[in-house]
């Protein structure tokens, strides 16, 4: 049971660091994961841990750099390979010295092998922590390249000069030349445990397929399983199972690809899983870095052994002598292989390459592989090496944050995609003219306008996306706003009675969509509060009306009474709303603000027609769905048409229709609502009947 509640905690806490990563985007995710460790750290929970180092190897960095080799640009790491080759290994090694001869000057009571078992830890670069700093750095493709092509190789050169350290530490024996000879044997057969490990998976492969049996899902499972047996395999032959991990995985993803529906749905399923695999893993090392702080921290801080100005001057020194040697190292590269005259030009993709080199998983899953005890005496200098490296890893990460935005441009504005809005142009012309052939008050008609609006909402987005981070986050705000506003005046009728359950419901799921499309990207926290916050709040001040609303009796269709509640609901928050927002004409860009005051009218005015509620409960209908792939079809139609006239490139053409796909499937699997169409039948036939009375 223990066990089962450590697997919930660390399930949310992941998801937690998830949704405040988004929330607040200008922090890099290692930054709150760290964080949330430390909360969870002072739990039972997180004090009732113990880590087993070796799982650290086969369950977390083997699959982490099974897929890094897996997703690697090969091409790009080919051509700065010189560059790549150095860091990751030349790197590692001065790290490994220059590290270990500072901490061993420091810290002499240390031993000279735990040391450089030390420097081997901190080798290792932490490329997704790169790509986490921060979502305003632009760093640039060439410098991002070698950075990923450095992280994929060095891990494995420094976990493998760490267990050379380890064997030097456990013996109290070292040879350079047998280390040196070690080295490649162990990397020669590892690279060849990988490769054989692929070549059988292919050949199991081949026989399901031969039996017919090939299933997405059991082919998914042989890939996930890759990076365990590559590394397990490696390790019984005694041969460096990380190097074995690497090499399935560019083995791998090198394989020769058959275009089938099969194998598209195979690689989209791999994809999405792999994502959530690769994310969960990066924010346990860090979840487990914060937790191991609050473990450590105490005794190593209370320890008199060590005055603790002494441990932060150390952490500091060691921090600064790790981007040291890695600048003047590069730069001593960079002038032998260009000249001195280039290295002027070249300077800020060498600062950028050094303050890229930030710490992080491999780093600290390495330290946790000291042992507790040597030669059957405990090892105290354990803990104190791993709040050393906690330390180290927190300000490599900050001082990436400081430094590298200003050695990169900031990330510039996407242009609006002209060719992306005209082709939907074209979509809504042609649907127009279908409406002009459809009787006005027949399902069809307001099926096709609902499929005209959902159109027009997609050419607003195209248009959102040109806008700037702070652009984008006022319209958030804004939108975030009203939708509290709406939400307020939702529950003020609802508990006056002015409007029923069922009418509740109806506006409710209104809401939802447009909460859906407000949400995409939180960029703010005022935008999070009156979006998430304000809501729970209602919920913790109002939990009666919650739990009636969930539970009273639903009905099959919407009757007028609640139709009149919802219209009344709806002008009585349009009018809130215009006065909220008038009142912030001089908070945010007058221009934006009077944009969502037209938006409102005009929806307003179509409110008291009735179509607006008609357009909302149409969607709900299997027509709406079936005009919806008309539009589809359109644009598909359309694209083609354009890629033959040569207005839009191969390339583009084949996002346009990926992204056409996705919506097409989308909208085939959308799950049915309880709302039916009924009333709007009934209402327009009863007015009708009327109609007809009232001529006789």
């Amino acid at each position: 049971m223990e066990f089962a509640e450590l697997v919930i905690v660390f399930a949310v806490t992941i998801t937690i660091s998830n949704i405040a990563s988004r929330i607040l985007p200008m922090i890099p995710a290692p930054l709150i994961q760290i964080f949330l460790g430390v909360i969870l750290g002072l739990t039972e929970w997180g004090q009732s841990i113990d880590f087993e180092p070796e799982l650290f190897l086969v369950m977390i960095i083997a699959p982490l750099l099974f897929r890094e080799g897996e997703k690697a640009d090969i091409s790009s790491i080919l051509k700065n390979f010189d560059t790549i080759l150095f860091l990751a290994f030349g790197g590692v090694i001065l790290t490994l010295i220059g590290v270990g001869a500072t901490l061993s000057f420091l810290l002499p009571s240390v031993p000279l092998a735990a040391c450089f078992a030390f420097g081997a830890a901190l080798g290792p670069t932490d490329a997704v922590a790169v790509g986490s700093l921060s979502g305003r750095v632009n760093i640039p493709k060439k410098a991002m390249h070698i950075l990923e092509g450095e992280g994929l190789l060095n891990d494995a050169s420094g976990v493998t000069a760490f267990q050379f350290a380890l064997g030097a530490l456990i013996t109290g024996t070292f040879s350079a030349v047998n280390a040196g000879f070690t080295l490649v044997i162990s990397s020669i057969g590892g690279a060849l445990i990988g490769f054989l490990l692929v070549w059988l998976k292919q050949k199991v492969i081949d026989l399901i397929e031969k039996a017919s049996a090939r299933d997405v899902t059991g082919y998914l499972l042989i890939e996930l399983l890759l990076p365990f047996l590559a590394y397990v395999l490696a390790e019984v032959v005694d041969v460096s199972g990380i190097i074995a991990a690497v090499a399935a995985g560019v083995l791998q993803a090198s394989g020769f690809r058959r275009i089938t529906v099969f194998d598209a749905e195979l690689s989209s399923l791999s994809q999405s899983t792999w994502t959530t695999i690769v994310f969960t893993l990066n924010a346990l090392v860090f979840i487990f870095l914060g937790i191991e702080l609050t473990q450590v921290f105490s005794p190593v801080w209370a320890d008199s052994i060590y005055p603790n100005w002494l441990l932060l001057l150390t952490i500091l020194l060691i921090s600064i002598m790790l981007f040291v040697i890695r600048f003047v190292s590069i730069s001593l590269f960079y002038v032998f292989k260009d000249g001195r005259k280039k290295f002027k030009k070249q300077l800020n993709e060498v600062l950028i390459l050094t303050f890229g080199g930030v710490k992080g998983t491999v780093s600290l899953a390495t330290i946790f592989i000291l042992p507790f005890s040597i030669n059957n005496l405990i090892f105290y200098q354990r803990s104190l090496l791993l709040f050393l490296t906690a330390g180290v890893i927190l300000v490599t990460l900050i001082v990436g944050v400081l430094v590298l935005p200003m050695l990169t441009e900031t990330e510039e504005a996407v242009e609006t995609d002209l060719n992306a809005l005209m082709i939907l142009e074209e979509v809504v012309g042609v649907l127009r003219k279908d409406l002009e052939e459809l009787p006005r008050d027949s399902k069809e008609f307001l099926a096709t306008e609902a499929v005209i609006e959902n159109y027009q909402e997609r050419i607003r987005d195209l248009y959102l996306e040109d806008l700037s981070d702070d652009e984008r986050q006022e319209v958030q705000e804004i939108q975030a706003l009203i939708l509290s506003i709406e939400r307020d005046g939702l529950d003020k009728s609802y508990r006056s009675g002015k409007l029923s359950a069922n009418g509740y419901r109806f506006y409710s799921r209104f809401l939802s969509r447009f909460e859906h499309s407000i949400t995409s990207q939180i960029l703010s926290f005022i935008g999070f509060w009156f979006i998430v916050g304000r809501r729970v709040l209602r919920i913790i001040l109002h939990p009666k009306m919650f739990w009636q609303r969930r539970h009273s009796d639903r009905q099959t269709f919407i009757t007028e009474e609640d139709i009149q509640g919802i219209r009344d609901t709806y002008q009585k928050n349009t009018q809130l709303i215009i006065e909220s927002l008038e009142n912030l004409t001089d908070v945010y860009d007058e221009a934006m603000v009077q944009f969502f005051i037209q938006q409102r009218k005009a929806e307003g005015i179509k409110m008291i027609s009735g179509n607006l509620i008609s357009a909302w409960m149409i969607q709900q209908e299997s027509l709406f769905t079936k005009r919806m792939l008309r539009g589809y079809y359109l644009e598909r139609k359309i694209v083609d048409e354009y890629e033959e006239a040569e207005k839009i490139t191969m390339f583009s053409a084949n996002t346009y229709r990926r992204n056409i796909n996705l919506l097409e499937s989308y909208t085939m699997n959308k799950p049915s609502d309880n709302f039916s169409f009924q009333f709007a039948i009934r209402a327009k036939t009863k007015k009708f009947r009327e109609n007809v009375m009232k001529k006789e």
